[in-house]
């Protein structure tokens, strides 16, 4: 067509004229000029110019200069570049550029396919860390608010059932704490349920890190005993019930010696099964130790006594039945004042750390156990008919008030950290640091 001839008349003349302008200058200063353009300016604008650019387009001393500069960032790989380009001595260089441009190409592509793996692994990492926060906070810190919670409405229930407030069963007033034990019990479901996942993808990260009851009665008896443990534990309290409101056979009634079996055989077979299984599985370290002198051996010789009395001895003092737990808390409250006043000492000395754990200390043995002390003797005055029911049960509801405020602080003051990033709700104490003092005197490279 016309419009087609003069288009093609057109770009003859604009070819022929670039020629023209081409030939002025010698092609030494064209090279140099093209030396400044990149290898996508060479191969689409300067050589489709005309024959003469395209053919100083194919100079190789523009594509080996092309070579060195977006191929070499140090002396070694100039050296690597110059070796293998003398070993490729029969490709032109910008055949050679073209494959190392693909090359590259390829390690740009495998690169960002790698940082976007490893920013969804991060991303995933961050959320299982998300739900493992969360998972311990209802395990631990929601656990305490509501054993709280539990006490301190059954304490309300029983205190207003023996003023004669209130006309409700023993299985009323047991309620509110049956009920944190089927709390109790759900949450150990779910620790039991990723300790037999554990094996699987995902789930050693959670089970490494669980806290909570369930888990810690995993690691120091076994899976199985464990849960025997457990449900005994949570069987004391419905049997108690029971046996207050009569609701057990006959020959259990009328039998006063075995009326109130039920209940202390479920204790003492939970006890005895956590003690044998601590000692057949050699966990007996120092802190279980303690814990069997200060937790254990007090509680069952009370629970002993206390069966004794209701049973066979109904004249024993009631100040014999409390006599284990009495002593083993005045012991333990003079070996926490002890720790209190020797951190204190240290702390004056210059170490911090010392003086927030003095701190702290100071504070459990105000909070817990200088009361538990109070209560215990309160509670031997009132048993023996030396005082009222207000001067027990007044003093331990606002006890538990308290203590149920402080949990419900803790659980209020978690929550905002499960989102935040590598922080645990759980690790909060003041003196408990990622560094100490000894590593303060490592040289920084150590």
């Amino acid at each position: 067509t016309p419009t087609s001839a003069a288009l093609a008349k057109a770009a003859a003349a604009a070819a022929a004229g670039a020629a023209g302008q081409l030939g002025r200058l010698p092609d030494e200063c064209w090279v140099r000029i093209f030396a400044h353009l990149e290898a996508s300016e060479l191969c689409a604008s300067a050589a489709t110019t005309c024959s003469g650019a395209l053919a100083l387009a194919s100079e190789p001393q523009l594509w080996v200069a092309l070579l060195h500069l977006d191929f070499c960032a140090s002396m070694p790989q100039q050296a690597m570049l110059q070796a293998w380009l003398v070993l490729h001595g029969q490709f032109h260089p910008r055949q050679l550029y073209i494959h190392r441009r693909l090359e590259h190409s390829k390690d740009l592509e495998a690169a960002r396919v790698e940082l976007n793996q490893r920013g969804e692994q991060a991303r995933e990492q961050e959320r299982r860390q998300r739900r493992l926060r969360l998972l311990n906070v209802v395990l631990v810190r929601v656990t305490h608010l509501l054993l709280c919670i539990g006490l301190l409405a059954t304490c309300i229930l029983l205190w207003l059932k023996l003023n004669g407030t209130a006309h409700c069963s023993y299985y009323a007033v047991l309620g509110p704490f049956a009920a944190f034990e089927v709390f109790l019990v759900a949450t150990s479901v779910i620790a039991y349920t990723i300790y037999i996942l554990r094996g699987s993808a995902g789930w050693t990260f959670y089970w490494n890190r669980l806290r909570g009851v369930a888990r810690w009665l995993i690691i120091y008896t076994s899976p199985c005993e464990g849960a025997v443990v457990l449900v005994l534990g949570c069987a004391v309290l419905p049997l108690a019930a029971c046996t207050l409101e009569g609701d057990l056979p006959g020959i259990l009634l009328r039998n006063r010696h075995l009326r109130y079996a039920l209940p202390f055989a479920a204790a003492w077979l939970a006890a005895c099964i956590f003690a044998v299984s601590l000692l057949r599985k050699r966990s007996f370290t120092a802190s279980c130790a303690g814990s069997f002198v200060l937790l254990w051996l007090p509680l069952v010789s009370m629970s002993v006594l206390l069966y004794l009395k209701l049973s066979c001895f109904p004249h024993m003092p009631f100040y014999v039945v409390f006599a284990p737990s009495l002593g083993m808390t005045s012991l333990l409250l003079l070996f926490v004042s002890f720790l209190v006043v020797a951190s204190l000492w240290l702390g004056c000395r210059g170490n911090r750390d010392w003086t927030e754990y003095a701190t702290f200390t100071l504070f459990t043995l105000i909070t817990v156990l200088l009361p538990l002390l109070l209560l215990q003797l309160a509670c031997v005055a009132r048993l023996s008919g030396k005082a009222p029911d207000g001067a027990l049960f007044l003093p331990l509801v606002l006890w538990l008030g308290g203590l149920l405020v402080c949990a419900a602080l803790h659980v209020c003051s978690s929550f905002p950290l499960i989102g935040a990033s590598g922080r645990d709700p759980l690790s909060n104490r003041p003196w408990e640091h990622s560094y100490s003092d000894t590593e303060l005197l490592l040289p920084p490279g150590a």
